[in-house]
């Protein structure tokens, strides 16, 4: 075990950085490189350079409203979906019971219709959703818009 005398100062580093490149820039490349890095979220440019080079991943967090917006409308959708279902089979329950056989295949030949639109919405959240879901698969896999 090897026991450093403290003499005040920075402790030693194990793999010391000992190497140096310059590089330059000219103003278009240098406000390119701002620009990734605010939105990589880094403020160190030596750091960021050293990742872009060695191809060490970083990420790229970006906050949109939308896909939160999205997300909850969705939930609330599907909650009223669920609430739907509950409410058509205590309809079809009463309708056996309390009506008769004319009536009731009336009022279901109406329950029909509407759930075959109803079917049609859902065919339309379901596309919509999994468009969204491509758009943002694609700005994940990339990290940037």
């Amino acid at each position: 075990m090897t026991h450093y005398i403290n003499k005040g100062g920075r402790p030693p580093v194990a793999n010391k950085c000992s190497h140096h490149v310059k590089v330059s820039f000219d103003d278009l490349e240098w406000d390119e490189l701002t620009r990734m890095m605010e939105r990589a979220g880094t403020t160190v440019k030596a750091t960021f350079i050293k990742q872009l080079i060695f191809g060490k991943p970083f990420k790229v967090l970006t906050s949109d409203k939308s896909l939160a917006v999205y997300c909850a409308k969705l939930s609330e959708f599907f909650a009223q979906f669920r609430t739907i279902g509950v409410n058509y089979d205590l309809t079809v329950r009463t309708l056996r019971e309390n009506f008769t056989e004319k009536k009731a295949m009336a009022a279901l030949y109406k329950l029909e219709k509407l759930t075959i639109e109803m079917v049609g919405v859902m065919s339309e959240v379901v596309s919509l959703s999994e468009k969204f879901q491509q758009q943002w698969s694609l700005k994940s896999r990339y990290g940037f818009d």
